[in-house]
């Protein structure tokens, strides 16, 4: 046997050992694929990613972004917007022009839409319903007084038949599913050092209802930590992930009973929550340390007994792909799990892959080129019946004296399954 076909032999023989264990060199990774929906947007145009404003239903794609803006945050022109082709068109279905942040949205199995949003001026919160049955034509619109606040979040629980809004002010709502509001309170209050700011929401499959959120520091910019409870009965009592009962409103900071997601030494240093998701009894959560060398952490709690399970920092990548930003999401379906965000070193979208619970990631996507400043990316948490990731973001543009706040809005989608 000569030596070249003996190399090939053992090369080709460390493969077969080593395919089992998945240390082969992974596949390339799959393109994002964007629409732009808006070129001219204000850089507000998707306001962050603590709540969802990408939804997928039997009808289309519909999507919420904020067009102009004035300085008073008085006259926000926003839109709701349709594709009935997945994504690679859209066509305005509602205009108008409000005191607001871009509307958060859910949907449920018969194609209708539910739009939250807040009102600065008449400081109402708004639940708008859009009906499948009447072609979205003319939204029903319910009004709750003294609850707004310009950071929010909604979950819907078709199940129960309820959609929860939960407000940076500390109001927490809970509508039925024809717009009746079935109850309110007032879940947090300003603790000592922070008070509570981004809100985010979600359901699990058990119907229990997961809240968790960043604070700010009092008297001065900085986002101080992230907090997180839980409540067995759709938002009317809430405990801590080792089942304590909490009394409301609970105080937001670390003199409160919520659990802590973030570290003894990340109080003095921005730290802010991309996006949190519950799946097979495990928390997850994103979020950004601006300590002197940054921390991207993917963190795991076990929510049978509340232990920190996992901590990816201050790294979080999977073979060549790496998160580093200060939004993103997390979407999921058949048990695996995907982070979609960017790496602010290169401007890239990035989306990483999960098949083990967050044991381990792996390159899944990534935008084919370079964004001018990708900001707000966020999106659905649920992977579409199609195969379909999907999200938004806005890419803010080069400042110039004529249009300082200038952005483009986009749509993306990622394919979840790899080509074969």
């Amino acid at each position: 046997m000569n030596s070249t076909r003996k190399l090939t032999l053992a090369v080709t023989t460390v493969a077969m050992l080593l395919a089992p264990l998945g240390v082969l060199r992974a596949a390339a990774p799959l393109v994002i694929e964007t629409t732009l929906v808006d070129a001219d947007a204000t850089h507000f145009g998707t306001f962050q990613s603590h709540n969802q404003k990408v939804v997928r239903n039997p009808r289309g794609i519909f999507m919420t972004h904020i067009r102009s803006r004035n300085e008073q945050y008085t006259a926000q022109q926003w839109r709701l917007s349709w594709s009935k082709d997945g994504g690679k068109t859209f066509t305005t279905l509602y205009e108008a022009t409000d005191a607001t942040n871009p509307p958060v949205l859910e949907t449920d199995s018969a194609g209708n839409l539910y739009l939250g949003r807040p009102d600065f001026v008449s400081l109402e919160v708004l639940l708008y319903r859009f009906l499948a049955a009447e072609d979205y034509r003319t939204p029903h619109i319910t009004r709750v007084p003294r609850a707004s606040a310009g950071k929010f979040a909604m979950a819907l629980n078709e199940t129960r038949g309820e959609v929860c809004y939960f407000s940076h002010s500390g109001a927490f709502i809970r509508f039925g599913l024809d717009g009746t509001v079935l109850s309110r309170a007032d879940m947090l209050r300003r603790g000592e050092k922070a008070n509570l700011q981004y809100p985010l929401l979600q359901w699990d499959s058990r119907g229990v209802l997961h809240a968790a959120w960043t604070t700010e520091a009092v008297g001065k910019y900085l986002y101080r930590s992230i907090h997180y409870l839980q409540s067995p009965d759709g938002g009317v009592t809430w405990r801590t992930m080792a089942r304590e009962p909490v009394a409301l409103p609970a105080v937001a900071d670390e003199g409160g009973p919520a659990d802590r997601v973030t570290l003894d030494d990340e109080f003095d240093v921005h730290t802010w929550l991309s996006s949190f998701l519950i799946e097979g009894g495990k928390a997850h959560f994103l979020y950004l340390a601006r300590t002197q060398s940054v921390r991207q952490h993917y963190v795991r709690y076990d929510l049978a007994g509340g232990k920190r399970e996992l901590d990816r920092q201050p790294e979080f990548r999977g073979q060549a792909l790496s998160i580093q930003n200060l939004d993103g999401f997390f979407a999921t379906r058949g048990g695996t799990i995907f982070c979609v965000s960017c790496d602010e070193r290169d401007r890239r979208l990035v989306c990483l892959a999960s098949d083990d619970g967050g044991a381990t990631w792996r390159d899944h996507a990534a935008g084919a080129a370079p964004l001018a400043s990708p900001y707000a990316i966020g999106g659905c948490h649920e992977v579409t019946p199609e195969g379909w990731i999907i999200g938004s973001f806005t890419d803010v543009l080069p400042k110039n004296p004529g249009k300082p706040h200038a952005a483009r809005v986009h749509f993306f989608r990622i394919p979840a399954a790899l080509q074969p």
